[in-house]
């Protein structure tokens, strides 16, 4: 694609909440700082995809694709990032997958942000970016609606994937995509959204295939989850802004969910304890 052609494209804007502060409380020598802001950014992602580095490896390699590299491209500006890739399987899941990844790296930061997932005409290269494609993620980012708690609630701290992506999403019968896509977000019914949260849980393995169940590891490995899940809960509240209404009810979504994820955990143990007593009757 030379720098004057449009193209339909997938298209993402995902932007860091709550930046401004961040960089107001460095430039006063309190919390982050500026070496820490830089290498948070860092989490976009922009120098791996440059590099043509995918991340944890390019997802699903058998997904139907048009071009090798997935015409993938990323521009980071100051704390927001547009991604884009070419409208098949294998572009839609790598966006998605790197979207995620960027929510997740954040995630574990404390950090929140939003963004909108859809697709339309731009140019995107290194040097060039506009479009219809681009405008609407951008002004489709602010208003994110998504899990909102009330009718008046606006800007969820979320990436909303718009309601034509998931459309298509849902027509691929590719597996492989299927099994990610589902695994990577999560509706509310009405929207749709990438949702981190649900890797913070820990899976029992069960007995099978020469391998015994060990309910003391097993126990073990849900309460290192468990102590993950809240250090992470309390750098989301140590970059609270208390004061700033809007503010608060944003990290309350995070606070829910993260609550929502302990409380597997609460679950899972008592499963270990039930698969315990199961086993040792068994013996």
């Amino acid at each position: 694609m030379n720098s004057t052609t449009l193209e339909e494209k997938f298209i993402a804007f995902v932007d860091i909440l709550g930046f401004k502060k961040l960089v107001e409380e460095s430039e006063a020598e309190r919390g982050f700082s500026s070496s820490q802001i830089t290498e948070l950014l860092q989490e976009f992602g922009a120098e791996d995809v440059k590099a043509k580095k995918w991340r944890g490896g390019r997802l699903c390699p058998g997904s139907p694709f048009l071009s090798e590299d997935l015409a993938f491209n990323i521009t980071q500006v100051s704390d927001c990032a547009i991604i884009s890739s070419e409208l098949s399987p294998a572009g839609l899941i790598n966006l998605i997958n790197h979207c995620w990844g960027i929510v997740i790296s954040f995630l574990f930061k404390g950090i929140l942000c939003r963004g909108y997932i859809t697709r339309g005409p731009i140019t995107h290269t290194e040097t060039n970016l506009f479009g219809t494609g681009y405008n609407k993620a951008y002004e489709a980012e602010k208003n994110v609606a998504v899990f909102k708690t009330t009718m008046e609630e606006n800007g969820t701290p979320f990436v909303e994937i718009s309601e034509e992506v998931v459309s298509y999403a849902e027509s691929c019968d590719d597996p492989c995509f299927q099994k990610f896509f589902k695994r990577l977000r999560k509706s509310d019914g009405v929207n749709t959204a990438l949702y981190p949260f649900k890797m913070l849980a820990h899976s029992i393995m069960i007995a099978g295939l020469g391998i015994p169940f060990n309910p003391d590891k097993e126990k073990q490995a849900n309460d290192d989850v468990r102590k993950m899940i809240l250090e992470v809960k309390s750098q989301v509240l140590s970059y609270l802004d208390s004061t700033n209404p809007s503010a608060v009810r944003k990290v309350e979504h995070y606070v829910r969910a993260l609550d929502t994820q302990l409380e597997h955990c609460d679950r899972t143990d008592a499963m270990i304890e039930k698969l315990r007593s199961g086993f040792l009757q068994g013996d």
